[in-house]
Formats: C-alpha cells, structure tokens, sequence
C-alpha cells in the first residue's frame, strides 16, 4: 500500500469563492448590511409611501460600496493593531491574504463606484457620502481612534450618514428632518 500524504489546506487548489473571500471580508459585510437598514428608514420617511425603486436601488448600491470603501480603508490603517488583537490578528490583511496595495486599489474603486452612484441620485447625496466617508477614514481612523477618547463620538457622526442619505436621495435637501436625523443617529 502507497503513501498518499494528504493535501494541507497550501497545496489544496483555490475556488474562485476562497480567492475572493478575503477581499469580502475586508469590505466587512455585515457592518454594510446594518448600515442599509438605516438608509431604508431614511428613504421611506422621505418618499412618503411613493417610492422610486431605481433611486431606492441606487442609494443603497452606492452607500453599500462607499461603506465597503472606508471599511477597507480601515483594515489598512489598523492592520499593525489588528495583528496584536485576538479578535482581529485572523483579518485577512494581517494575514497577509490580501495586500495593502489590492486593498487600496480595491477601497478606490468601490469609491468611485459608490460616489458615482449616489450622484446620479442626486449630488447632495454623493456629497453626504464624501462626508461620512471623510469622517470615518480621515478623522476616526487616521486621526482620533488611537489619539482621543473622543474618536467614537466623532465617529458616530459617519454612522449617522447613511439614513440622512437615503432621506435626501428623496428630498433633495438637508432640511430639518435630515438635520434631526443625524442627530438621533449620532447620540
């Protein structure tokens, strides 16, 4: 009777699922679907029971991919915190399943995808995506989330974007709605 050594998870060859999984992973799925909730609550408020679907659609596909954006912009700054973690030190980038070139080149394009979407809603939209998106990964991640305890309170305000976002992809405008909106999503 041969030898046959069994195949370590190394030499097994890779699905296009298993190539691609790591790349899911880093979008952090389940932080989008959370957050698709909100823009649902926003857009439903606004449209007043008469609801465009290929707005409704666009909204959540472009904040679905600028949330995907500054998620994975955020495995590449915390990717040397990540590795010290037990929580996070399996993350696909401190594993080195997905480097942090792919992962930026991946972040841009979902960017562009998700800013370029919420234009054709509507501009004021796309704008309140720039902003949520600048929050979380220019002033939470880059800056205050390892500098202030102040970080998730400036954070929050990226969290609070998405049902202001879906609100004014209906509205058109930042009016007082929205601007309660943002506070109640903030606090």
């Amino acid at each position: 009777m041969d030898y046959v050594p069994s195949q370590s998870q190394h030499d097994r060859p890779l699905s296009v699922g298993g190539m691609l999984a790591p790349y899911l992973q880093i979008t952090k799925p389940g932080i989008i679907a959370g957050n698709l909730i909100s823009v649902l609550g926003g857009f439903l408020l606004a449209s007043r029971g008469s609801v465009d679907l290929l707005v409704l659609l666009l909204t959540l596909l472009g904040v679905s991919a600028i949330i995907a954006s500054g998620c994975v912009c955020n495995n590449v700054i915390d990717r040397d915190i990540d590795a010290l973690m037990q929580r996070t030190r399996q993350r696909a980038l401190v594993q080195g399943q997905v480097s942090p070139v792919a992962a930026l080149q991946l972040a841009a394009v979902l960017g562009v995808v998700g800013f370029a979407l919420l234009w054709r809603v509507h501009p004021l939209a796309m704008l309140l995506g720039l902003v949520g998106f600048a929050v979380y990964v220019g002033l939470y991640s880059l800056w205050l989330k390892r500098r202030s305890v102040y970080g998730t309170l400036v954070g929050s305000l990226s969290g609070a974007m998405p049902p202001v976002i879906g609100y004014c992809a209906v509205s058109h405008e930042l009016d007082a709605a929205a601007l309660i909106l943002l506070l109640m999503f903030s606090l």
